[in-house]
């Protein structure tokens, strides 16, 4: 297994268990997230932080869960699902981002979701 993927399982197990993110262990000081259809967020650690608390205002049980995960030098592709409580109702996000790395740290983020599990 390589150190990019096993920071992807990090996250996601620390997510799921309600963990403190560890945003300058996690993410570069210059990072960036490119998401179509969403307004930017600051670069940086701050960024990073403002795309992670979106999660606050869901509720246990949180399941953050990795489908598929493919490696191809600095990038790795994610194939997510997200299962959880939003409102008193059930919220269910399918996601797919592309992250690359730079020295074990994630450094761009390519993402976009639906609200809606992969068939």
């Amino acid at each position: 297994m390589s150190r990019q993927k096993d920071l992807l399982r990090e996250i996601a197990a620390a997510h799921n268990a309600g963990a403190p993110d560890r945003i300058a262990e996690w993410f570069t000081e210059d990072f960036r997230l490119h998401e179509p259809g969403r307004p930017a967020l600051p670069v940086g650690h701050a960024g990073a932080s403002q795309m992670r608390a979106r999660f606050n205002n869901l509720t246990p049980p949180i399941n953050l869960e990795i489908l598929d995960m493919i490696e191809e030098g600095d990038r790795v592709a994610v194939r997510w699902q997200l299962t959880a409580t939003y409102e008193g109702e059930p919220f269910e996000q399918s996601i797919m981002a592309i992250y690359r790395f730079e020295k074990g740290r994630i450094a761009e983020d390519w993402g976009v979701s639906v609200r809606a599990l992969w068939p």
